[in-house]
């Protein structure tokens, strides 16, 4: 279930250096007020920025929240039904490679146990999705 209320980005771009082409975001949630309560944040690169036909070759991810609290992360593609989970503050992926580099990814938190810290939580993250585009087929 995605969290009311997309906080606005903080930062977005696209790169395009020597054939390493990506595009970067980074926004903070809403905040989380009680346990196992989602806050979805959505990534996405600007509007015409990622070529048709391009493709994921590897994606990067990181939090950060200030606080003790057991914060569950998962990275998703294109809605949240294709997820897999951060361990850690951050994650290298393949797990999304062929997938349309063009569509959002989301980050979808929830806090586990509060460890001392107190709602609400925000977290901030930033995602980072690096693509190619299939080869061109010679017709021969």
């Amino acid at each position: 279930m995605l969290a009311a209320g997309i906080s606005a980005p903080v930062q977005g771009q696209t790169q395009q250096i020597a054939g390493k082409q990506n595009w970067t975001q980074t926004r903070s949630s809403t905040g989380l007020h009680s346990l196992d309560q989602a806050a979805t944040a959505i990534y996405q690169p600007a509007p015409n920025a990622v070529p048709p036909g391009a493709l994921i070759t590897r994606v990067h991810a990181r939090r950060d929240y200030v606080g003790q609290a057991d914060v569950q992360t998962s990275l998703c593609w294109n809605g949240i039904d294709r997820c897999i989970d951060l361990i850690g503050r951050s994650l290298d992926a393949h797990a999304f490679n062929g997938l349309a580099a063009d569509r959002p990814m989301y980050l979808v938190h929830r806090v586990r146990a509060w460890r001392g810290s107190s709602p609400p939580l925000y977290v901030k993250g930033t995602v980072n999705v690096w693509y190619g585009l299939p080869e061109a087929r010679s017709s021969r």
